[in-house]
This record gives C-alpha cells, structure tokens and sequence, in this order.
C-alpha cells in the first residue's frame, strides 16, 4: 500500500479533493507505474519474502540483501535476484523497502553518506523502525528531492514529538504506528497470548518463530 501511495503521488490527490481543487498536471508530475520499476528489499525474513510475494504480479525487477540467500524454490517463485553487497543493490533500485531488524548493526544504517549514493528520486518505505534511519539525513533527502518521497510509520523516538521533522517534510505519507492495529490483527494476538499461556503453564517450549530474544540472544531469524 506505501509503495503504491508514493509511486501514485496519491496524497497530494487526496488534498487536492479536501481542498475543493482540480489539477490533473500538478499530480502527475510525479505519478508513475510501477510496473517495471526495480524494488529492492532490505532483509528478506518472514516480512521481506512476503512482500517479494506480493510484488510479482506487478512486473517489477525484485531484488534482496539478506545475511542468507533465500532457498532456490522461493527465489524461482518470485523471480527475486540475491544482491550480497547492500551499497551495490541500493544505487540500482527506484524504490527501497527496508525489513531488517533493528540491532547496533542496523541502527542509522541510511546516512546521510548512504542516502547520498541513492538513485536521484528515490522512493523509501520504512517498515522496520525509525532509528535505521539518520532522521535528519531523511529530512534533508526529502527537502532536496533527492529522496522522491519516504513513507511509514515507524519513528524515533516513538511516540514522535509534535515537532518530529518528519511531520513536515515533503513528500512523505507518513502514519502513526498503526500497522499491526488492524481488529483482525488484535484477534491473532489474543490467540497468540492465550496458546503462549498455555504452553508455558504446561512446561511447553514456544515455537521458534514466536521467540526475539531467547537465552538472552536474539532469536536466529532476528539476527
């Protein structure tokens, strides 16, 4: 959905509605398709495989960087290229999507040093955390154009300060933390909580998927 908002330059139509306005020229400047366009994924766990899922049928050229390359099966079935070299992955791409985690190695991973050798117009959508970010570096990209438009909702810190830059650059579509929000996402919770209880009540392990941080390690999907 944040990938389409952005390449649709959707918000500024949405505005345009409220505002009582009507020009066609002044969104579609900055309106494309996204058929065809390079989508790179940073991380490409549980989140970043489903993503790569879900953008195929759109056409585009998909691309990942992950400590692992993802098993044959699932690479053929997305059609998805394994990039080892993040700086090398991250020039070819219109449109970044970041998946990874946030550790001490990921944190402000997009520098302003990074962001910089990024394809002029670039779009970002951030559905990791904030602190991946180097926030001023993102408001300087956005402000200069050089990032094309950044959307989440992920901040830092959380919840983000009324003067949070990131509320007033341009072209953002960004949201509260509201992605796992959803009534359907709540009920799994419930179910998740209540199965955990049990388990632990009955001297059962947890599945693996369900642990971040086990033995005081982060989880093997996590690290």
């Amino acid at each position: 959905m944040r990938i389409l908002i952005l390449v649709r330059n959707f918000i500024p139509g949405y505005h345009q509605v409220i505002n009582g306005e009507w020009n066609v020229a002044g969104i579609a400047h900055r309106a494309y398709d996204l058929e065809g366009k390079t989508v790179g994924t940073v991380g490409a766990g549980r989140i970043g495989k489903l993503l790569l899922q879900r953008l195929k049928p759109f056409n585009c050229n998909l691309l990942y960087h992950d400590r692992l390359k993802m098993d044959p099966e699932m690479e053929s079935q997305t059609g998805a290229k394994f990039e080892e070299d993040l700086d090398a992955m991250l020039p070819k791409c219109d449109i970044i999507v970041i998946n990874t985690p946030l550790t001490e190695k990921t944190k402000g991973m997009f520098d302003k040093d990074r962001i910089s050798k990024l394809k002029k117009g670039v779009l970002i959508v951030n559905n990791a955390r904030g602190a991946i970010m180097d926030t001023q570096a993102v408001v300087d990209g956005c402000s200069s154009g050089h990032i094309g438009g950044y959307s989440g909702d992920v901040w830092y810190p959380q919840p983000a300060p009324r003067d949070h830059p990131w509320r007033y650059m341009p072209n953002q579509a960004m949201t509260p933390h509201i992605s796992g929000t959803t009534i359907d996402a709540q009920l799994r919770y419930a179910a998740g909580v209540k199965d955990m209880l049990e388990r632990y009540f009955k001297g059962e392990d947890f599945p693996p998927q369900h642990y971040i941080v086990k033995e005081g390690q982060l989880a093997s999907q996590y690290q």
